[in-house]
């Protein structure tokens, strides 16, 4: 059988296989890995392992095509002139700056092929005339490695390499930000600050009570952002608290809603308080939930805010199909950097869903997909197709999709 009659088939019986297999060649182009890697280095060089090639080969690991990195090393050796130690020195010294930037950069190129697409999401915020962009935030801690480098031999502590604060855009499903931290002992409030600097004007950050402080408050707003955060219990002051008046009802319980004036550094920040006095209590018993907002009244209704805060377990889905289907974590990478350049190689292939998800909501329509695929069957459909497709289409046949404009990668398999 001749090798495109091979990839008909593919197309006709497994449409979704074929389509990663696709965008991947297409967001990992070889020359726009290498143009990514030169613009962020800052004291790394390529010599004789380009970061491309690094990428290709922690990308068999990361969709289990290969069970380990040295495996993976053997696999693409004749492709290779360096040793596997060079290999491994390499990884653990890349940049904290490059590994952000290789999800940042390939999540724009996957954002691009999304909107050529109809049928997108409708905006979840929509603010009258105005449409906000949404995006979840939450941390990631890396879990603990083996204890197989000298400098972890003499303990028996679990070795954390790291953790990591990714921003995941509601409309598009894309993780689009990833900031990496090296200390994985340290709160994930550390690299807020970082993270606030790649905030842009009119966008709207869903979190959690644990990023509920009066500086991460302060400083969305410093950056021309909003917020949809749940309440912390002890980490706010205000000067003023509104009267609380009855609004209607939500799935859960009775909201009200009241307005607070936050203050830090001599500071006053006007927001609104959200409470919903729930029909029965929380796994931790709470009876009630505070979701606070700066977004305005005029214009943002009661009921978006709070089904803006429902959608924040999308990025905790993300996360436990980056580890449950993917792999996300390599227990054998214990240096820090090596272990969270292997999570954002990971989240590259995660936004490769993202894509593949869009590609079939513009033809089933988005409300179908969202009610009926699911994303975890998704990825381990495609997973276990993915070895055959790889043994029986020869990489060369992939070469000219990374060439096509992203509009027309995503309908392969789909027209």
């Amino acid at each position: 059988m001749l090798p495109a009659e091979v990839l008909e088939r593919f197309v006709e019986r497994c449409p979704a296989a074929v389509m990663v297999r696709a965008v991947l060649e297409n967001l990992l182009r070889p020359e726009r890995l290498d143009e990514v890697f030169q613009r962020a280095a800052q004291r790394q060089y390529s010599r004789q392992l380009l970061f491309s090639q690094l990428v290709a080969i922690m990308s068999a690991v990361a969709t289990r095509s290969q069970p380990s990195v040295h495996a993976a090393y053997l696999a693409a050796q004749d492709k290779l002139d360096i040793s596997p130690q060079a290999l491994y020195d390499k990884l653990r010294r890349l940049e904290p700056a490059v590994t952000a930037a290789l999800v940042r950069e390939t999540a724009r190129d996957a954002a691009r092929a999304i909107d050529a697409l109809p049928g997108l999401r409708p905006p979840v915020l929509t603010g009258g005339l105005k449409t906000y962009d949404v995006y979840c935030v939450d941390g990631n801690h890396l879990t603990s490695t083996e204890h197989r480098l000298a400098e972890l031999r003499t303990t028996r502590e679990a070795a954390l390499p790291g953790q990591t604060l990714a921003l995941l855009d509601l409309r598009r499903g894309l993780i689009t930000e990833l900031v990496p931290g090296e200390d994985g002992h340290a709160q994930e409030r550390s690299l807020v600050p970082e993270l606030l600097e790649r905030l842009r004007k009119g966008m709207v950050l869903v979190a959690d009570r644990n990023f509920c402080t009066s500086r991460i408050l302060f400083g969305i707003v410093e950056h021309a952002a909003s917020f949809v955060i749940r309440q912390h219990r002890s980490t706010l002051s205000w000067e003023r608290e509104g009267k609380r008046r009855r609004i209607g009802r939500t799935a859960t319980g009775m909201m009200f809603e009241q307005t607070l004036d936050l203050n830090y550094e001599g500071q006053t920040l006007p927001v609104r308080r959200l409470t919903i006095e729930l029909d029965g209590p929380t796994n931790q018993g709470e009876s009630e939930v505070h979701i606070l907002t700066n977004l305005p009244a005029e214009t943002v209704p009661p009921g978006e805010v709070v089904e803006a805060y429902r959608l924040r377990w999308t990025i905790e889905e993300a996360f436990q199909c980056l580890t449950e289907v993917l792999r996300c974590e390599v227990e054998t990478l214990g240096y820090p950097r090596a272990a969270l350049f292997s999570f954002a190689v990971a989240v590259v292939a995660w936004n490769t869903y993202a894509v593949v998800k869009g590609a079939l909501k513009s033809v089933h329509g988005w409300e179908t997909i969202e009610a009926t695929l699911s994303d975890y069957h998704l990825m381990h459909d495609v997973l276990l197709t993915h070895c055959g497709l790889e043994i029986a289409v020869e990489a060369s046949a992939w070469f000219w999709h990374q060439g096509l404009c992203p509009s027309a990668v995503t309908m392969i398999g789909f027209t």
